[in-house]
């Protein structure tokens, strides 16, 4: 291993990323091992450096733009090494959580989504469910010719949303979640705020109903049953009484759907940074000698958003973007993965941990932020973070049909539909609605940049705190002796302090060939831009259809032997495959 170079002003000792000791901590039951991570940075020089490559597919750089950016640039050297306790990509790792309103409108189409969604890949899951989980009607069974009451503005799912349904599954390969109502399932006096949205007084036996239409209609792609939407933001029900709820509506659900046995998955607590809800779930659940939690559970399921946009003027909460790409925000979101996993690991039973609802910020996203090219890389970054950390999935809330920018309050009663300023995909207007067409938003496209990494075995990457303001890096050995690593400067190509990043990584093996396909954007407005017709992922892009433009193109890097440098432009990424001829 090279020895360390400093950065300036810092000790001349490299700093360790958080959670790490210089002593390789014991290996978690579920195969995680702790990344160990020290800063190898060489000296920065200020100046400025902008963005380069084209605008879309017609560019005239190319592809994927200049082989190598000029400008002043900041030196870092990565060493990489294997460890077989490591997690792996799945390839399973991201999904969406959407609306059961939007569920209930009949969104949920092949001819709407489809496409969308095989674009990102031949498998994932979508989360049927979020806060419009108790603003639904479910009109199944006895209730099917029932009317809807006032307090179900989030709509009326039937058969007719379960039959439309699975066309989109069988096409896409993708499968599906359902979150069924909590809060009429209670006492009153659990409830928090009854006022506060109410809900329609569904029953236990229409929740059944409800779940017995959709396995009978999807049959395994029906993967389990969520009961409720952050119930300790609307109830006052500890971890463990939501288990012990839980456990009665499994009970009823598999007496209604004999011979199947279906499973839940829970507890889906707030986005708080902590993990206490789960903490009691958990503690509950293990303490519990009469149920196998394998038994019950598919997955043990939390929320997460780093940023916040909840509230109302003047007390709104707001995220700025530079708050969104920060080193800060990086470790904090680590601390929340680590702790996600550390406590499903008191199991002794142990349950994949997935974080079904996830964004930029809470309350339908942070407008100029969540809508901005900045969520691309983003996006990417918290992916591979998440993988690399041991979650199983992240599903990242979004709209399904819905105008850009159309943004309805919580006080309208079309706010369980509206867009979302996090979305992945919106019309752009009236006309692309009508032709179910929408256009990819900047979260698709780190998105469909994290879908370019094969699957695999995460790599160690020794890189430190002090080089997050500027790089971010992972590494997966995937198949054929392969090996993808992943290097996102996250500085804004609009700032003239940013630099690009000379990145030399230095291999576990030694490599004949290697090339990169670039996430880039070509507005000038670099961060900020909300132009998403300006990014591409190797010169391809996404068409209204949800279809790209073609593969994305890879450009060839110069690999010697057991290393390559790779130059990474500000506010660029580049997915770097070494290979054998």
């Amino acid at each position: 291993m090279s020895k360390p170079m400093t950065v300036p002003g810092a000790s001349g000792t490299p700093v360790l990323a958080p959670g790490v000791s210089r002593r390789r901590r014991g290996r978690r039951r579920l195969g995680r091992a702790v990344l160990a991570t020290t800063l190898v940075a060489g000296l920065g020089v200020a100046g400025s450096s902008g963005a380069s490559g084209a605008r879309g597919p017609s560019g005239a750089s190319g592809p994927s733009g200049p082989s190598a950016p000029s400008g002043p640039t900041t030196a870092f050297t990565l060493n990489a090494s294997k460890d077989s306790g490591n997690p792996r990509l799945t390839g399973d790792n991201q999904g969406f959580s959407v609306e059961s309103a939007d569920f209930a409108h009949g969104y949920l189409t092949r001819q709407l989504m489809s496409q969308r969604l095989k674009t990102l890949g031949p498998s994932g899951v979508v989360r049927l469910g979020g806060y419009s989980m108790d603003l639904v009607w479910p009109a199944f069974g006895k209730y099917a010719n029932a009317p809807a009451p006032a307090e179900a503005i989030g709509g009326t799912v039937d058969q007719g949303d379960m039959d439309a349904l699975k066309p989109l599954l069988d096409d896409s390969g993708w499968k599906v979640t359902l979150g069924i109502p909590l809060k009429k399932l209670l006492a009153p006096e659990e409830i928090k705020s009854p006022l506060k949205d109410p809900s329609p007084a569904v029953t236990l036996d229409q929740v059944v109903a409800e779940v017995k239409a959709a396995h009978d209609t999807l049959g395994d792609d029906l993967l389990s049953v969520e009961l409720g939407n952050e119930f300790d933001n609307v109830t006052t029900l500890t971890g463990g009484q939501y288990y012990e709820k839980l456990k009665e509506i499994s009970a009823a659900i598999n007496a209604g759907v004999p011979g199947v046995h279906l499973k839940m998955t829970g507890p889906s607590a707030n986005t708080a940074a902590t993990n206490t809800k789960l903490d009691e779930f958990v503690t509950a659940m293990e303490a519990d000698t009469s149920t196998a939690p394998r038994q019950l559970m598919t997955e043990l399921t939390s929320h997460f958003y780093p940023g916040s946009h909840c509230g109302t003027p003047p007390k709104q909460s707001v995220l700025k973007l530079s708050t969104l790409m920060s080193a800060d925000t990086w470790t904090k979101t680590q601390t929340k993965l680590d702790g996600i996993i550390a406590t499903g690991a008191k199991l002794s039973q142990p349950i994949p941990s997935v974080i079904n609802e996830s964004n930029s910020a809470s309350c339908s996203g942070q407008p100029g932020v969540s809508d901005a090219y900045a969520s691309s890389l983003w996006s990417l970054d918290y992916l591979m973070q998440a993988a690399k950390t041991g979650i199983g999935r992240v599903a990242f809330h979004t709209n399904t049909k819905a105008i850009c920018g159309d943004f309805q309050q919580r006080t309208s009663p079309n706010y369980p539909i509206s867009y979302r300023y996090y979305g992945a995909f919106c019309a752009k207007d009236q006309a692309e609605l009508d032709r179910n067409e929408l256009s990819a938003a900047p979260l698709y496209y780190g998105l469909w940049a994290f879908r370019q990494v094969p699957q695999g075995r995460f790599l160690d990457l020794d890189l430190g705190v002090d080089a997050l303001p500027q790089l971010r890096a992972y590494a997966v050995e995937g198949p054929h002796g392969t090996t993808t690593v992943v290097l996102i400067n996250v500085q804004d190509p609009s700032s003239t302090t940013s630099t690009s990043d000379a990145v030399k990584v230095n291999l576990p093996s030694a490599f004949q060939k290697a090339s990169q396909v670039v996430l880039r954007s070509a507005d000038p407005a670099g961060l900020a831009s909300k132009d998403a017709s300006a990014i591409s992922l190797g010169g391809s892009q996404v068409r209204p259809n949800g279809a790209s433009t073609g593969t994305p193109t890879s450009v060839p890097v110069d690999v010697q032997h057991k290393s390559a440098t790779v130059t990474v432009a500000p506010g660029t990424a580049s997915i770097v495959t070494f290979g054998h001829y």
